[in-house]
């Protein structure tokens, strides 16, 4: 049997990566990288009230809290959790009753959960689950109801569901699926008044659950792939009170199915590829109590498709490049009632588009890098009535900031931020007010964080550096 990789490993590849920077005590620290705002590699743009939570990383003192309201005078660490070089490695910063929960550790615990309330007083560990260094690893914090869930790991019963209202006495667990070492739950997913999410049994291989949160509640949905063998169970979308995945139940290949949380209403909606071969259904998106998706027929190639949850009402929207090479390069957006993503025509090379859900209202935005040469848009986040996606303008520009309003006139690149050829990858667009935050290289290696105030000007948020911070 194949077990799952761990929710928290995730958490785990970023606290390796900080690591990487922080370890040694003797590392040369420039005199630039000691400014106060000199941060970098700022992740999880979370907004509370009027400001912004982030994690980022400081020479001095490693992975910790920040907080931003969009300026160098509104910036700063919210609280040093673990004293000295090493960073408390806060992840998974997640809205939840007015406050922002996330996981850390304070060097004393291992990662655990904590919560904030914008302030350093205001900033402290909910619960120490798993006493020690190793900490109890929450991961995949999700509101569900009046509580905040999450998969977290005792140390005796595995990584199981928990909830939480907020506090130590309120912090309980829901699943015992498996319990054990060996145990993992993941993919928290939620559907009208049901907590979707896929876990590990001897019995069953990793396969669906649903929980209305309780522990008499939490059951397995159906054993798609019968037998110890995993189903595969990949991209929970819900749309309305069900829930759209893929699964593979070992006859079909990875198709589309659908759950409404019984055994009996978990099928598989259509076998888009016939046969024992896949259509690997992928970018599973909700619009308007429709799903759509990229999907790959045999004989068109990975184009767009849509599905009322009927074998009859899962149809092909619109066959972008003809033949069987595909058109899909990225994953979906949805903004004003449309989608947006990247796709090639077979000319255009991978380019902006939108649709309606129908062939006819499916159409090129803008060719980007004109002729063969590909935009690329990808990182897609829908702020109000634009969309921000980071794009290649060519070879004098590199990966930029882009923003659209979904007309060919209204696409434009929003500065040069890596000036040159250079690429500034941006990634991460949150809106701040009237303004726009978002990650993106200064050109020098060290990912940092700018804003696009609402007169058009682009600025770090932050201490400039002439280096790279290693």
């Amino acid at each position: 049997m194949r077990f799952a990789r761990p929710a928290w490993f995730a958490a785990l590849a970023l606290l390796a990566q900080s690591a990487a920077f922080a370890q040694d005590p003797e590392r040369e620290v420039l005199p630039e990288q000691r400014q106060r705002l000199a941060f970098v590699s700022p992740t999880g743009l979370t907004p509370l009230g009027a400001r912004m939570l982030f994690s980022a990383f400081h020479a001095s003192s490693g992975q910790e809290l920040w907080i931003t309201d969009g300026s160098a005078a509104g910036t700063r660490m919210l609280k040093d959790i673990r004293p000295g070089f090493r960073g408390s490695f806060p992840v998974w910063q997640t809205p939840f009753r007015g406050r922002v929960y996330f996981t850390a550790t304070d060097g004393e615990r291992g990662l655990e959960l904590w919560r904030t309330d914008g302030t350093a007083a205001g900033t402290s560990p909910v619960i120490d689950l798993r006493p020690g260094e190793e900490g109890s690893m929450p991961s995949e914090l999700t509101v569900f109801g009046d509580a905040l869930y999450f998969v977290a790991n005792d140390g005796s019963t595995g990584f199981q569901v928990w909830k939480t209202s907020g506090s130590a006495t309120t912090t309980t667990r829901v699943s015992s699926i498996n319990t054990g070492p060996r145990a993992v739950a993941r993919q928290l997913t939620v559907a009208g008044k049901r907590l979707f999410f896929t876990a590990t049994t001897r019995e069953h291989g990793h396969e669906l659950w649903v929980s209305e949160g309780t522990p008499q509640s939490t059951r397995l949905v159906k054993d798609i792939r019968p037998g110890i063998e995993d189903a595969d169970i990949q991209g929970l979308t819900a749309v309305g009170d069900s829930i759209y995945f893929t699964a593979n139940d070992g006859v079909h290949g990875a198709e589309l199915w659908k759950s409404d949380g019984t055994d009996q209403g978990t099928r598989m909606v259509k076998d888009i590829r016939p046969g024992e071969a896949s259509s690997r259904p992928a970018h599973l998106v909700a619009l308007d109590r429709m799903l759509y998706f990229a999907a790959n027929d045999g004989v068109h190639g990975t184009e767009l498709w849509r599905s009322d949850g009927t074998t009859a009402g899962t149809t092909l929207v619109a066959d972008i490049r003809p033949g069987a090479e595909g058109a899909i390069a990225s994953p979906l957006s949805t903004m004003g009632g449309r989608l947006y993503f990247a796709a090639t025509d077979g000319v255009s090379g991978a380019e902006l588009w939108r649709s309606d859900g129908t062939a006819k209202g499916t159409a090129l935005v803008k060719d980007i890098a004109p002729g063969a040469e590909s935009g690329s848009p990808a990182r897609f986040a829908a702020i109000g009535s634009r969309l921000w996606f980071s794009a290649n303008g060519g070879a004098a520009r590199g990966v930029e900031p882009w923003t659209s309003d979904g007309s060919s006139a209204g696409t434009r690149a929003v500065a040069d931020v890596a000036a040159g050829p250079r690429n500034s990858m941006p990634l991460g667009f949150r809106a701040l007010a009237d303004a726009v935050l978002f990650v993106a290289d200064d050109g020098h290696g060290n990912e940092r964080l700018w804003i696009r105030r609402p007169d058009g000007r682009v600025a770090l948020v932050g201490d400039p550096l002439e280096q790279r911070l290693r």
